[in-house]
């Protein structure tokens, strides 16, 4: 049996926020979209949401105090991050924490930071490389000291830094298709292996090496995977979204 997301009953229906998709243009709506965007995944990531809550756009449009036309283009883009899915005839879901679709997600994050590694060897510039050093020593000192909430925060933040000096906006987008990413546990790998792995990284932006870095990049992403697995195939994975 599945839940219904209730409204939170503040009186705001969806044709009072018409103005989010109607004259007031183009941009107002895409504002009103983001934010709803935002909203759901949040609340799906703190867990509010459950895996299996049924999303309706009315309710959710009385909710956000905005046109249902929003709330459905905000849920399309949620789908396409795999945090939502779509049922025939039935509407849209939470997704399960399904841990197969996790290891698809890793397969496809382990090409995408490998070819974000390969192109910040023509972008990074040396405060950029700088910046990754810093954030790799303290990923290791948050792993070493028991912060691993801080640690795995910070380890996103690294890699997507990656990402974001490559300045590719279509290799941006694409990371969204593994945002599913977050549903992860506190890994507990060696802290000096994964030091040693994103330094080998940041060294090969460095020094121009694009072979290097994607190889380094691949390899990294690769054994997280092959741990990931290991875990389930022990049933010791417990998997559960983390908010940002």
């Amino acid at each position: 049996m599945t839940t219904e997301i209730a409204t939170n009953g503040n009186g705001n229906g969806a044709g009072g926020a018409g103005g989010a998709g109607g004259a007031g243009g183009a941009g107002t709506q895409t504002t009103a979209r983001g934010r709803v965007r935002e909203d759901v995944r949040k609340l799906i990531l703190s867990g509010e949401l459950k895996p299996g809550t049924r999303l309706t756009q009315q309710h959710l449009a009385k909710r956000f105090g905005v046109a249902q036309s929003v709330v459905r283009e905000s849920l399309l883009e949620l789908q396409a991050s795999g945090l939502v899915r779509s049922v025939d005839n039935l509407g849209i879901f939470v997704s399960d924490l399904d841990t197969s679709s996790l290891i698809h997600a890793y397969h496809v994050r382990e090409v995408l930071e490998g070819l974000a590694a390969r192109i910040c060897c023509e972008r990074a510039s040396r405060a950029d490389v700088r910046e990754l050093y810093d954030m790799a020593e303290r990923i290791d000192q948050l792993g070493q000291s028991g912060q691993l909430a801080e640690r795995g925060t910070l380890d996103r933040a690294f890699h997507h830094k990656t990402i974001l000096i490559s300045a590719n906006p279509i290799l941006t987008n694409l990371t969204d298709s593994y945002q599913m990413l977050n549903m992860v546990v506190q890994l507990t790998r060696d802290h000096e292996q994964v030091l040693r792995e994103h330094i080998a990284i940041v060294q090969a932006i460095e020094q121009g090496d694009a072979d290097a870095a994607e190889r380094a990049a691949r390899t990294h992403v690769a054994g997280l995977r092959q741990y990931i697995q290991k875990l389930i195939a022990d049933g010791k994975f417990e998997p559960r979204w983390v908010l940002e």
